[in-house]
């Protein structure tokens, strides 16, 4: 005979499901028919108590009880023929019914209650079913029967799910699933690693155009899995603009985490409560909304008319630009999939609701539609959330180390930032790093030919660890070999090759590699003519300092790297923020203040662009105000001198070169006596310029401040950052070795913009390069790229 089995659905992750436990000997055939014809008709109240009238056996107190059932069952919109399978659904339902099926034996009503038959096949979640459910529900079980785990997770690291699959089993079942079958890749991978993103990008971009070269695959079979680090993204976008090759981000979301989802979720909640917590002025913008169209707070009606209602105001959110400034495609997508599915629950006859019931169903719904921005045309699918997006026949994992791969909770562009910041605190962060590791096995064994799994061994100045979801799985990287040589036609071209061929072939090869690692540099490489002197500010003078490239074509070409596509808001923006706080603090006589009157200052003083409209401004502003306390509460913050300027911008020279800046804070500490404090909303500061050795070792912002102040009010006794993350001051890097490393580097950038020399010469250590958005433009790209 067939034994009964456990299976589980987790090959695409963690489907969302509804919890449903069925146990034969609790819910009978009669109460079966009834809440199959309620939800079958979509009975109201009054016609549940004529139909109630009519059968006795459902009189007396057990009435409130049951119809609670029926609203439970009506609000997750459970099918009737489901019932016929299962019986419990989810904590609160499963007390109900127990309550039901007690008051009626109480009332002698069992004989009524026939014990439903052997059940075949139910979904159970492990959370929500304990141990005398389980044991009901093995003890009815057919022969053949299955029951099927939603939010599966393994027992080896759940001991919730371990408890239930002992006791099912030792019961009779024995398991199978996906995970537990295979949790090796379905093909065997190949795993090199690389220098940095740049490099590891620029490879695989070339390996996917050889791969469509020779007609291996199209477009369509392939997709890569980028981690959410903005390096991996800047490399892709100019790699894939430069090699013009198509590709088309993936996006994925649930609908209540998109802008439109929050807003119709404020929405519900200004009708719940009156207001919109923490947000007077998305209270005001709403209540502005619904005093043009009407409310439906407290109303009662057919369900056509509050969906009609629905859809005209989110219309309507869509067009008003205070609120749709951030609408993306998914937010679209949104209002045809709510349209939809709100008029596919409609009830079959036309029975009136109240408005809060309406819109629970509202807010269920918008937690479990899933939104995913698919490409329209043919291109390379992208998929940054985290989540496997299907089978390809080949699949790039790139970023595959630790805190990357499984992606890093506080890097997840899935949850929101407010989630993000607080990901430590949350009581289920065990539970979220379990579905990360099952989404990341989910990405593995979505390869059917081929997976290649790629790993920087560092990102930005940071050395990265191998991933540890790798090495338990027995994985190991090795150097990515040359790209001619890891492509099939591509290798055999070249071994078809006539003898003579081949040796001019590797000639020009090897001549072509000399030329790009620089060790046959063209005498005429690198010039541009000779450059008419301009005050130049610090950040140049770093720029010139770190690569004379960068600093040709940032501030001489003037060109603008395209922005990084990002929902959180701009540095720059929140960075001048900063500042301008700063200086209103550093020139108060009185204490700053508590975190609210911090938050409140940070509300006057940001942009609209920052306050209006960026839905995480109350978490940003939280944090920014935090780390201002903490800050402020630093003695060394607190003005030293008689009198404190900010925000002083000087001209001047700088070892012979003209200079201008503009200073953040100047203490007058004595007569004639200054000290300089420059704020840097950041946790380091910066790396400065190089030295003789080409190190990036000498520090320039307040070195030019310095000669600055000096040459128009005295002596400077002391110069610092101010790290507003760290909430600490530090010295600047070089000081200690004096002023003559200075010189001589202030000499050669004279020396080079006097000749017009401006080559691609970044640091030796190549830190310059982490963080340059022109890197793709000069030959570092090339090395990377060969």
């Amino acid at each position: 005979m067939p034994r009964p089995t456990i299976s589980w659905v987790g090959t695409e992750g963690y489907p969302r499901s509804i919890a449903v436990v069925a146990e034969g000997d609790v819910l009978g055939r009669s109460t079966q028919a009834l809440i199959q014809q309620s939800l079958a008709a979509r009975m109201g109240s009054q016609r549940l108590d004529n139909w109630l009238a009519t059968h006795a056996e459902f009189s007396g107190p057990s009435r409130p009880r049951l119809r609670a059932i029926i609203d439970e069952l009506d609000r997750f919109e459970v099918a009737p023929e489901a019932l016929q399978l299962a019986g419990y659904h989810g904590k609160r339902l499963a007390n109900l019914l127990m309550s039901y099926h007690n008051d009626t034996a109480a009332a002698n009503v069992t004989l009524a209650m026939d014990p439903a038959p052997g059940w075949q096949h139910a979904r159970l979640d492990f959370d929500l079913a304990s141990s005398r459910e389980l044991a009901a529900l093995a003890a009815t079980a057919n022969d053949d029967a299955v029951i099927t785990i939603a939010n599966w997770r393994s027992p080896d690291l759940d001991p919730t799910t371990k408890r239930a699959i002992e006791q099912l089993t030792g019961q009779g079942f024995h398991l199978r699933g996906h995970f537990q079958q295979r949790s090796q890749p379905t093909v065997d991978p190949r795993i090199y690693h690389f220098t940095d993103p740049d490099q590891e990008v620029a490879w695989v971009l070339a390996e996917i155009i050889a791969r469509l070269h020779a007609r291996e695959l199209t477009v369509q079979d392939i997709a890569i899995y980028l981690p959410s680090d903005r390096s991996y993204h800047r490399a892709l976008r100019h790699y894939s603009y430069a090699y013009q090759l198509p590709i088309a981000i993936h996006e994925q979301r649930q609908a209540s985490f998109t802008t439109l989802g929050r807003h119709i979720l404020e929405l519900i909640e200004l009708l719940d409560l009156g207001h919109v917590a923490g947000s007077t002025y998305r209270s005001r913008l709403l209540t502005n909304l619904l005093a043009k169209f009407g409310t439906i707070s407290g109303t009662v009606g057919p369900w056509s008319d509050f969906v009609d209602w629905l859809i005209l105001i989110v219309n309507q959110m869509l067009q008003n630009p205070d609120l749709s400034s951030q609408v993306s495609y998914l937010d679209q997508t949104l209002v045809a999939q709510l349209s939809l599915q709100l008029q596919q629950q409609r009830p079959t006859e036309n029975v009136e609701l109240s408005c809060e019931d309406f819109l629970r169903s509202v807010r269920i719904l918008l937690q479990s539609i899933d939104l995913a921005d698919m490409p329209h045309h043919e291109a390379i699918t992208v998929a940054n959330s985290g989540q496997p997006i299907g089978h390809h026949r080949l699949v790039f994992v790139l970023g595959a180390v630790d805190g990357q791969f499984p992606f890093g909770l506080s890097d997840n562009p899935v949850l929101p930032l407010a989630v993000r910041d607080r990901i430590d605190g949350l009581p289920k962060t065990a539970e979220l790093v379990l579905r990360q590791r099952a989404c990341a096995l989910g990405t593995l064994q979505s390869a059917s030919q081929e997976l290649v799994v790629t790993a920087p061994q560092r990102i930005g100045t940071n050395r990265t660890l191998p991933s540890l979801l790798l090495a338990e799985l027995g994985l190991q990287s090795r150097p990515a070999p040359p790209r001619y040589a890891v492509l099939p036609m591509e290798r055999s071209t070249l071994e078809n090759i006539s003898t003579e061929t081949n040796n001019r072939l590797t000639q020009a090869i090897s001549i072509e590699r000399q030329r790009i690692h620089g060790s046959q540099r063209s005498a005429h490489g690198g010039l541009v003519g000779p450059i008419t002197l301009r005050p130049l500010s610090a950040t140049q003078l770093e720029d010139l300092g770190q690569c004379p490239f960068r600093w040709f074509v940032k501030h001489r070409l003037k060109v603008r790297p395209p922005e990084d596509e990002s929902n959180d808001p701009d540095p720059r923006i929140l960075g001048q923020l900063v500042h301008t706080l700063l200086e209103h603090l550093s020139q108060e006589n009185n204490s700053p203040g508590t975190r609210e009157i911090l938050e409140e200052k940070l509300d006057r003083l940001a942009p609209l662009s920052l306050a209006k409209f960026t839905p995480n401004w109350p978490a940003i502003r939280a944090e920014i105000a935090k780390q201002l306390e903490a800050l402020t509460s630093n003695p060394e913050f607190a003005p030293n001198g008689i009198q404190t300027r900010v925000e002083l911008e000087l001209h001047g020279e700088w070892y012979g070169i003209p200079v201008q800046g503009r200073i953040d804070r100047l203490d007058e500490v004595g007569p004639k006596t200054f000290e300089i404090i420059d704020y840097k909303y950041s946790k380091s500061a910066p790396t400065g310029i190089q030295d003789a050795d080409r190190r990036l070792k000498i520090d320039v912002q307040l070195s030019v401040y310095t000669k600055l102040v000096e040459q128009q009010f005295g002596q400077v006794i002391g110069a610092k950052y101010c790290l507003v993350k760290q909430a600490t001051f530090v010295k600047a890097p070089g000081v200690s070795k004096g002023e003559e490393p200075t010189k001589d580097a202030a000499a050669r950038m004279l020396l080079s913009l006097g000749d017009g020399y401006l080559p691609v010469a970044p640091d030796a250590e190549r830190q310059a390069c982490n963080y340059c958005d022109f890197a793709q433009t000069c030959r570092i790209a090339s090395q990377n790229a060969g």
